[in-house]
């Protein structure tokens, strides 16, 4: 068993990490494109009290009937644009 040892600049380094954070960047992000200001996300407990509905009313109609939401790290998120056309969707 032979050990080969290699030697990198601090150039190569960073150009390494570089490329490493832009892909777990990328795999970490939604893959819904958010076109929606920040400040039209809201948490599920907003969501629920802006639709006056509870939370586990909230996580089950995300589970079974497609709310749209957004998943950031773990967390859940809803556009008030998209719940109003949801809502609006399920009228008629």
């Amino acid at each position: 068993m032979s050990v080969q040892l290699y030697s990198h600049s601090k150039s190569d380094l960073e150009k390494a990490v570089e490329i490493i954070l832009k892909k777990a960047t990328e795999f970490t992000l939604p893959s819904k494109k958010v076109e929606e200001s920040p400040e039209d996300l809201v948490s599920q407990i907003e969501a629920s009290k802006f639709l006056q509905i509870s939370v586990p009313t909230i996580i089950d109609w995300r589970k079974n009937k497609n709310l749209p939401h957004y998943n950031f790290n773990g967390r859940y998120y809803y556009s008030i644009k998209e719940l109003l056309e949801y809502g609006k969707g399920k009228r008629k």
